[in-house]
């Protein structure tokens, strides 16, 4: 399997770099990413929010794209209901053809109820405007000329002569959810979920309802995101400061209203995100080779943290875990 990195660009308490100094050491990261062996550098989405969270994955990873060469790029996730289609498939197709058809896009449905309210976008059409974007990002990498007329889009003569690299582009869907995940299936995306706990039971689920959808998933790409930290000795100061960092990320959601509550897609309680991964790096090995060394995913996302883990990840980790599951899914780059 693949393993790449995963984080945004957010601003830790008492970190008083301008914000165009943490950009660029956003980029300075990926860099030494690709440097340290790992395969992919994926970036998310908020808005408005008071950790300076970046708003726009794409234009980082064009700015990430033009230092690399090998890593592939992605967007963990863009939240396409707040997005024009159109203009996101011209978007998508630009930063593709930048890096040389490195680009993997993984679309989410949202979960902060002020951006919704902001974008003046009603919650609860998040699940249906997104998966139309998928169907229209779909149809403008492979048709040279359609119609869109949906139940939230409506579009005449979509000319797409913009297109990307990669044949087909990756389209990939965020869902931690059974019901949705069979949704993905059917459509035939390709899967990401933090819940590395399930990942044996979603992959069941999604591969079930794939092949009722008329798709192999044995072409399909699935991936699954943990964090945590590595250390060559794991005393009680790293652990107190990881603790520390964990508590002050979770606090951006633990402080603002979210979407999930009472909804059909909300996340089983059985089923909780994977909060983090600790220790050395046989510690990290061995509760890692007991979730997903035997399984079907195609990408392991860390999170991203101080840079000497990241460095002891990539040197005494990442190696053995690109032995496990599956080899990742590559469309055609052929011009």
């Amino acid at each position: 399997m693949d393993v790449g990195l995963q984080g945004s660009v957010i601003r830790r308490a008492g970190d008083s770099r301008s914000l165009a100094e943490l950009y660029s050491d956003v980029v300075d990261l990926a860099v030494q990413a690709e440097q340290w062996g790992f395969d992919f550098f994926w970036v998310g989405e908020h808005h408005f929010a008071p950790n300076q969270w970046n708003p726009s994955p794409l234009p980082l990873l064009a700015a990430i794209a033009a230092r690399t060469s090998t890593l592939r790029l992605g967007t963990n996730v863009i939240v396409a209901p707040y997005h024009n289609p159109i203009r996101l498939a011209e978007d998508i197709a630009t930063v593709d053809l930048l890096s040389g058809g490195r680009l993997d896009v993984v679309l989410g449905t949202g979960s902060i109820r002020d951006e919704f309210e902001t974008f003046a976008v009603p919650e609860g059409q998040r699940w249906g405007r997104t998966f139309e974007t998928l169907e229209i990002l779909q149809r403008s990498f492979s048709e040279e000329r359609f119609d869109h007329r949906g139940r939230y889009f409506e579009f005449p003569n979509i000319r797409m002569t913009t297109q990307p690299v990669q044949d087909p582009m990756p389209l990939w869907m965020a869902s931690a959810g059974p019901k949705t995940i069979a949704r993905v299936g059917r459509a035939g995306y390709h899967l990401q979920t933090p819940v590395m706990s399930a990942v044996d039971e979603f992959w069941d689920i999604y591969r079930t309802a794939a092949r009722d959808g008329g798709h192999d998933p044995d072409t399909k790409n699935f991936h699954v995101f943990t964090g945590g930290q590595v250390a060559e000795s794991w005393t009680d100061d790293i652990a107190a400061a990881y603790e520390a960092r964990t508590r002050e990320f979770m606090s951006f959601y633990q402080t603002r209203d979210t979407v999930f509550a009472g909804t059909a897609h909300d996340v089983e309680e059985e089923h909780p995100a994977t909060t983090g991964v600790t220790g050395t790096p046989d510690d990290v090995l061995a509760e890692l080779q007991g979730s997903i060394a035997n399984s079907a995913l195609t990408h392991l996302g860390w999170t991203l943290g101080p840079p000497d883990s990241l460095r002891l990840l990539a040197r005494e980790v990442v190696p053995t875990v690109k032995t496990w599951g599956r080899t990742p899914i590559r469309p055609d780059t052929a011009s």
